[in-house]
C-alpha cells in the first residue's frame, strides 16, 4: 500500500508516544486483504495489533474502488479470507479494547458530560480525554461541562461510574 514507514518505525514511535504520556489511546485504522497481502503479511499485521495493544481500531476489508491503483493489481484476495481475517482482527482488538477499559476500573477519570445516554435516557453520557464513552448518573446540569467519575465497571466499549464531587478549597 505504498506506506512510508516500516512496522519497527511504527513501533518505535508508539513507545515514545506512550513514555511520553502515560496514559494516551493510541488507535488506528487497518485494512486487510489488500491485493497481494499473503498469510505472512497478515500473520506481521496481527502480531503488531497484538504487540501494541490498541484502545481501540477500525478494522476493514478492502474493497474495490474503481478507478484505483489495487483494482488492477494481480492477487486479489478472496472475500472469504478477507472475512476471516476482519473477525479475527477485530476479536484482538476487541480483547485489547476490553483490557484497556478494565484498566480504568476504580480510577477517577475527567469526562466531558454530552448528554443523556442514548441506551438509559435516566443516566448521563460523556468522554473521557482518551475518547471512551462514560455512563454516569448525573443532573442535566453537568451536560457540556467536565465532571470527575469514578469508574466502576467496563463494559466491553463503555464505562460505567459515578460522579465525584469536586471540593472548593479556598485560599
Amino acid at each position: 500500500m505504498h506506506r512510508a514507514y516500516t512496522a519497527e518505525k511504527y513501533v518505535n514511535l508508539v513507545e515514545r508516544i506512550r513514555r511520553a504520556r502515560h496514559n494516551i489511546a493510541i488507535t488506528t485504522d487497518i485494512i486487510v486483504g489488500f491485493p497481494g497481502e499473503t498469510e505472512d503479511d497478515y500473520k506481521q499485521t496481527r502480531d503488531l495489533v497484538e504487540e501494541i495493544q490498541f484502545d481501540n481500531a477500525f478494522v476493514f476489508r478492502y474493497s474495490h474502488r474503481h478507478d484505483t491503483p489495487a483494482v488492477e493489481m494481480p492477487d486479489q484476495i478472496d472475500e472469504r479470507t478477507k472475512e476471516e481475517r476482519n473477525q479475527d482482527l477485530l476479536r484482538l482488538v476487541n480483547d485489547s479494547t476490553r483490557r484497556a477499559g478494565e484498566s480504568l476500573v476504580g480510577q477517577c477519570v475527567e469526562v466531558l458530560c454530552e448528554g443523556p445516554s442514548k441506551t438509559n435516557p435516566a443516566r448521563l453520557m460523556g468522554r473521557t480525554r482518551t475518547n471512551k464513552i462514560v455512563v454516569f448518573g448525573g443532573d442535566d446540569e453537568l451536560v457540556g461541562e467536565l465532571a470527575d467519575v469514578r469508574i466502576e465497571r467496563a463494559n466491553g466499549f463503555s464505562l460505567s461510574g459515578t460522579p465525584v464531587l469536586r471540593s472548593s478549597a479556598t485560599f
